[in-house]
């Protein structure tokens, strides 16, 4: 099923930027008859990042800093695109500020994936399913693998990530690289957020 409110839509969107995200998931989430227990548990402990994909935009480093409330925080990356814009993903990273040298991501760089991101779950409504994210070699930030994701034409959400280990009350670094590509007419953006 379809979801034509585009007034809705940029609502949702703002809702998104400003409030907790597990709500605007379950709002769309009726509409889709999708499950996002697993990419929206109960327990949302910080917004970390909003990205607008409105325009295009080249490799960027994005950090910010995660002081851990549970001992199995999940972190989420939650997109939408239109038909014919792309985000692309490469080089996510969580470490604890005092042993920055111990990598808690399970394939960071996703390059231990071949057709899907291994140790990454993807939840996905409407038209997008499985195929909203997919492993590409070319184009990538480094390495040989990043992740493209694209999703359209509808306005949908996916949801992408994975949980790590850690200590409450523990500060943590978490990284990584974005890039926008192409034009389209739907409102488009990453909302990076910890579980």
């Amino acid at each position: 099923m379809f979801y034509n409110n585009r007034s809705a839509v940029l609502n949702t969107i703002t809702l998104i930027s400003t409030t907790s995200l597990c709500w605007a998931l379950r709002r769309f989430a009726r509409h889709y008859a999708t499950s996002l227990a697993t990419a929206c548990p109960s327990s949302f402990t910080g917004s970390l990042q909003y990205i607008d994909g409105g325009s295009t935009f080249g490799w960027t480093q994005y950090t910010q800093t995660y002081v851990a409330t549970n001992t199995q925080p999940y972190l989420s990356f939650g997109m939408e695109t239109d038909n014919h814009r792309y985000f692309f993903l490469d080089d996510v990273s969580v470490v604890d500020v005092t042993a920055t040298a111990t990598q808690l991501l399970d394939n960071p760089g996703f390059e231990n994936s071949t057709t899907t991101a291994t140790g990454w779950t993807l939840q996905a409504a409407g038209c997008c399913d499985a195929n909203a994210v997919q492993i590409i070699t070319t184009g990538c930030h480094s390495g040989t693998n990043c992740v493209q994701y694209q999703c359209g034409p509808e306005v949908t959400y996916s949801f992408f990530g994975q949980d790590f280990a850690a200590t409450i009350g523990h500060t943590y670094s978490i990284s990584f690289y974005l890039k926008a590509t192409g034009t389209g007419g739907q409102p488009t953006f990453c909302a990076v957020n910890v579980y």
